[in-house]
């Protein structure tokens, strides 16, 4: 390949989702390993409503008109799932460019005029692929996302304090990531006096979206809402143990490898791509019942089995295997390369 065209009808250079993240790092792999590549940005933003972006979606279609008038790719790689991306694939595929798709969503399906026209299929898990086989009879190819860059040592072992207090971090304190099961946590390790102090890290969901269901810290003793922070070194050194009791069908998990990589203990649910993300660096236990809106229902038994889990993961803390980080990004570049180079053939 010469020329490696990047697009998403999300954002990519400014977004803060894992999608962004993971685009970003992308681009700035390839790149170094030589690779010429074009990004285009589109205006929308992960888990926002659409209405009001048919403006930026055109801009980006003619962005696209005007690429392939001038510098057409030998490949291109595309995120999106949920239809907005099938004017941007109709363009590349009469265009003749081979296209692959960054399917990232595995409870979702494709639009079908999309699946019909692309080249290639990358999921972020094993989970991801054998769901999207079962769903459209098509293959995909299981990829591992490209996570944040960090300088830090994050190979040297880290040991949580002996005796407290445990700095417990929730990211994004959203219903469908698990909010009803931290707050469960919270109300047991409050009433049992536990040694635990909660950080509620803001993503798509902010302060302001947990003070309308009553939330805030005035309330909840122990814990602590923190706006979001792109410096994930300095979030996870000051972090003993990650919660991700996600209820839906994560594809991967970004945040439990992240903080595997960092030595960080994992306690997830054992759901979707959360296992393969996790590892063997945590616990990942069956998710609680839940009904409409993600209102969780626990037994005093499945919190006490969840506040055990935290014990026993904060005794064992995770050492991180040498190199993980270098190995698991040069892994997925490659794999991305290939399927890059095999669809432009």
């Amino acid at each position: 390949m010469s020329h490696v065209l990047i697009t998403s009808v999300h954002r990519i250079h400014a977004g803060q989702s894992g999608e962004a993240v993971h685009l970003r790092q992308l681009t700035e792999a390839l790149r170094a390993t030589g690779e010429r590549v074009t990004v285009l940005d589109g205006p929308m933003d992960p888990g926002r409503p659409s209405a009001g972006h048919e403006a930026g979606l055109r801009s980006l279609a003619d962005q696209l008109d005007t690429l392939l008038a001038r510098d057409r790719p030998d490949a291109a790689l595309l995120w999106g799932h949920l239809g907005e991306e099938t004017e941007l694939v109709r363009r590349l595929a009469a265009a003749d460019v081979p296209t692959v798709l960054e399917h990232p969503a595995a409870d979702l399906q494709p639009v079908p005029e999309t699946l019909r026209l692309i080249d290639e299929v990358v999921v972020p898990s094993e989970f991801a692929r054998r769901l999207f086989g079962s769903q459209t009879g098509r293959q995909a190819r299981a990829i591992e996302p490209c996570l944040r860059g960090c300088d830090c040592p994050s190979d040297t072992p880290r040991e949580p304090p002996r005796s407290g207090p445990y700095r417990l971090t929730f990211i994004n304190p959203e219903p469908a990531k698990g909010l009803g099961v931290v707050m469960h946590l919270v109300a047991a390790a409050s009433a049992a006096k536990l040694p635990f102090r909660f950080r509620f890290v803001e993503g798509r969901w902010t302060a302001a979206h947990l003070a309308r269901l009553g939330i805030g810290p005035a309330d909840l003793p122990g814990v602590e809402i923190v706006e979001y922070r792109a410096d994930i070194c300095a979030l996870y050194a000051e972090t003993d143990l990650l919660l991700v009791p996600s209820l839906w069908q994560e594809s991967f998990g970004m945040v439990a490898r992240e903080a595997v990589i960092h030595g960080v203990p994992v306690v997830a649910t054992r759901v979707g791509g959360l296992p393969q993300a996790v590892r063997g660096g945590g616990v990942c236990l069956e998710p609680p019942q839940w009904g409409d809106g993600y209102q969780v229902t626990m037994t005093a038994a499945e919190v006490r089995a969840w506040l055990a889990a935290v014990a026993t993961a904060l005794r064992g803390a995770h050492r991180p295997l040498p190199g993980m980080l270098s190995r698991t990004t040069a892994d997925s570049v490659r794999a991305y390369r290939a399927v890059l180079g095999s669809s432009a053939k």
